[in-house]
């Protein structure tokens, strides 16, 4: 006798059947677990690698304050970062077990339902192995012996300015204008034409009170500010460029020009330093120029508008 579809349906073996439901999706089930035995190797690996890199960070720190050479420090920081980056990844070789799991598989009777639609599954939580717990402190004191190091450059930056200090340079009223040998100038010194770079007296060497001295050939315009020129023809500026604080140290005496080889900004000296060409978008700061009752050219005073680079 012959088996209808409706009796194929019924015995469960027609082909638009599924089977019945098996296990229902859930937590994953833990097959076998077995715990990683303790190696003393690694543990003493992870407690030599984190002393390393304390006494790295350690050295780094003295040798950077004490102004070492740059390859003790350096070799210092290296050695130090992969210490401490392979004694935290040797920590971890061990800490967890060996899990073997399954996921059980949700069927369902109903050929319109999607496997997408199944219900998530959750991943038991899986305890780390017990371990030594010096070796966690070791760790921890050596980041931190490692991290403190690292601040030592915070001294290298020098004392915090007063109020007003960034604005300053060395030049006060009455302050010798000198060579760089700190010899006192006279305005007879400076040929017609001619150029010297100067220093406020006790203070050669320092790059932000440094000032450019120019004998020109024809006579000082405005902006030039002429109170400050002597015998009408001695002018000094910043030699600190106020785009990029570089130092104006090239003198073109065809144009009378001063110009700046860093970012080629050009200042024109007749006309109160102004900038001809490049970047610079301020005239250089004319320093006000005077002689003493021996003959010596002197400050009248410091600048009075801001030496090198604006800011905010």
């Amino acid at each position: 006798m012959s088996t209808t579809r409706d009796d194929e349906s019924e015995a469960g073996v027609g082909p638009s059947s599924r089977p019945t439901s098996g296990s229902p999706a859930g937590e994953l089930q833990i097959v076998s677990s077995e715990d990683p035995p303790p190696s003393q190797i690694n543990d003493a690996l992870v407690l030599g690698l984190s002393i390393v890199a304390a006494v790295s960070g350690i050295v780094f720190g003295v040798a950077i304050t004490l102004d070492a050479p740059m390859l003790l420090y350096g070799s210092a920081l290296a050695i130090g970062l992969f210490a401490l980056g392979y004694a935290v990844r040797r920590y971890f070789t061990d800490r967890f077990p060996l899990v073997e799991a399954v996921e059980p598989r949700l069927r369902f009777t109903d050929p319109d339902i999607e496997d997408d639609d199944a219900a998530p599954t959750s991943i038991p939580a899986i305890q780390p192995v017990p371990r030594r717990p010096f070796l966690q402190w070791a760790l921890l004191g050596s980041a931190g012996a490692f991290l403190l190091g690292l601040l030592a450059p915070i001294s290298t930056l020098g004392p915090r300015p007063r109020a007003g200090q960034i604005r300053q340079t060395a030049w006060r009223e009455g302050t010798r204008v000198v060579n760089t040998e700190g010899r006192p100038i006279r305005p007879d010194d400076i040929a017609a034409g001619g150029v010297a770079y100067v220093w406020p007296e006790g203070a050669v060497g320092n790059e932000k009170s440094s000032v450019v001295l120019l004998s020109l050939g024809r006579p000082a315009l405005e902006p030039t500010i002429l109170d400050w020129v002597v015998e009408d023809r001695l002018v000094a500026y910043s030699k600190v460029c106020t785009h990029a604080g570089c130092p104006v140290a090239l003198y073109r005496q065809q144009d009378e020009a001063l110009f700046c080889p860093c970012h080629q900004s050009t200042f024109d000296t007749v006309r109160g330093a102004v900038p001809t060409f490049g970047p610079a978008a301020r005239a250089l700061p004319q320093l006000p120029l005077g002689v003493d009752r021996d003959g010596y050219l002197v400050a009248l005073g410091d600048f009075e508008e801001l030496v090198g680079p604006a800011y905010g």
